[in-house]
């Protein structure tokens, strides 16, 4: 999938405000932004509120990359809606910063490779599409951990450069150069 077209959707969000509106990946490119698609199993869980809030904590740092998040997940627009009012001390993601998509069909899950098949749910899969609108990083891991989102914002930030980066790079650190990738 790395350095391919990422599959073209439309879906139905609860937005950060309660509202409902229709987000779309060639909305996120025409507004020449890199996109995190932060696939999760489902609403009213043990790991993905920790995950989304934290990630929630963090959109000032993710705006600033010049990105923007959706959530998606295979759950409906009313269960995402309810898990978007529910206090985080209950297990929800009150407050969420960004828009929590409905895969209801499962399509999209599947054009992404995240779909298992025996629970009809999205696996924890993070993509980052870049503004022209490639896939450009991949991750998809057991349900049972959550992802570090100060490894993803460096993984973004390391993209964004556009230049080799080596283990354990931080944003200011020297870059390699390419013939040595």
């Amino acid at each position: 999938m790395i350095g391919s077209a990422a599959p073209q959707f439309e879906l139905p969000a609860v937005m950060p405000d309660g509202k409902t509106a229709t987000i779309s990946l060639k909305q996120k490119i025409d507004n020449n932004k890199w996109l995190v698609l932060f696939f999760y199993p489902r609403d009213f869980s043990t790991v993905c509120p920790t995950e989304l809030n934290d990630l929630a904590d963090k959109i000032d740092t993710v705006h600033d990359l010049d990105a923007e998040i959706i959530a998606i997940s295979t759950d409906s627009l009313v269960s995402h809606a309810a898990w978007q009012e529910t206090p985080r001390e209950q297990n929800g993601i009150q407050n969420v910063t960004y828009p929590l998509a409905s895969d209801f069909t499962g399509d999209v899950s599947q054009a992404y490779g995240v779909l298992d098949g025996k629970s009809y749910t999205s696996l924890r899969a993070t993509v980052i599409v870049n503004p022209e609108g490639e896939i450009c990083y991949y991750l998809m891991h057991a349900d049972l951990v959550g992802r570090e989102t100060t490894e993803l914002l460096r993984v973004l930030e390391a993209l964004q450069t556009g230049e080799a980066c080596g283990v354990n790079w931080q944003p200011g650190d020297e870059m390699l150069k390419r013939e040595d990738v």
